[in-house]
């Protein structure tokens, strides 16, 4: 089974990533520190990850906007309040800072403690963090500790996670803190297949996603055929769940994903977002 630790050394890559975007057309966000994250070997692994399935960095990008507007709508609606969920180098406390909205975050010590000392370097200071594994930790009295008001309307961005968990922790973690926060929204990127079995439809979408593992260095254990688990194991609400690539036609991207092969449009419909809101 996974370590989730290996989560941390995704960041490294996903920050190669989002350090491309001024290269590309339509520009789907602005990330200009991610480049302060990146190095030759995170930029050779994002490499990989096109040659195993060009789409897949395309929907690192399509996330990242869709989460940088889950954040901004969720202000406009009257949070008060954004964690940053295992983000690794996310930069949105700093991007989409907004007067009146504290922003914390949760991620493993080595994660969060380079990361502060990146930004010191840059004359940045790290927002309120929680040092952890959050599957183990007491996530929202940790919180509350550097600030945060467990009775403040809250969005929680957790990207780049849910895949990498060992599932029998994710209910548990989930349920921690619906027990503990009565106003929040949480929004997460999975797999919409039982990655525990690889009950794939064809060898070569098993083929495609384990390539994609190969470069990122890590291992899908998890994913979720039925979103109903979170309202029947958990006290949710499935409040909004599409596929990243739905959203390519509103984000620009249309042509670029309809030009791909039939075989990977099917693929993409695999891989997912989701938002929870507490009942």
């Amino acid at each position: 089974m996974i370590d989730i630790n290996e989560i941390g050394a995704t960041a490294f890559v996903i920050a190669s990533i989002r350090a491309l975007e001024p290269e590309k057309s339509p520009r789907l966000f602005d990330d200009p520190c991610a480049e302060w994250f990146s190095n030759d070997r995170a930029r050779s692994a994002a490499r990989q990850m096109d040659a195993a399935f060009p789409p897949s960095t395309t929907m690192v990008r399509i996330r990242t906007r869709y989460f940088n507007r889950f954040v901004e709508r969720g202000i406009a609606a009257g949070a008060r309040q954004v964690v940053l969920l295992g983000g690794g180098f996310d930069m949105r406390a700093h991007n989409l800072a907004r007067p009146g909205v504290a922003f914390f975050e949760v991620d493993q010590q080595a994660v969060l403690g380079f990361k502060r000392t990146v930004l010191a370097g840059h004359g940045l200071k790290q927002a309120p963090s929680v040092f952890g594994n959050y599957l183990e930790i007491d996530v929202p009295n940790r919180l509350a500790e550097v600030g945060f008001d467990l009775d403040a309307p809250t969005v929680m961005v957790w990207e780049g996670n849910t895949m990498y968990l060992p599932p029998e922790g994710i209910m548990p973690f989930l349920n921690r803190l619906a027990g503990a926060m009565c106003s929040f929204r949480i929004a997460f990127d999975y797999f919409a297949v039982d990655l525990q079995t690889r009950e794939f439809e064809t060898d070569e979408d098993r083929q495609r996603l384990e390539g994609v593992e190969k470069a990122m260095g890590a291992s899908f254990p998890t994913g979720f055929p039925d979103l109903a688990v979170f309202e029947t194991e958990a006290p949710f609400r499935v409040a909004g769940s599409g596929s990243f690539a739905g959203l390519a036609e509103e984000y620009g991207l249309g042509e670029m994903v309809a030009g791909y092969p039939e075989d990977w449009r099917e693929t993409l419909k695999l891989y997912r977002y989701c938002v929870l809101e507490r009942r």
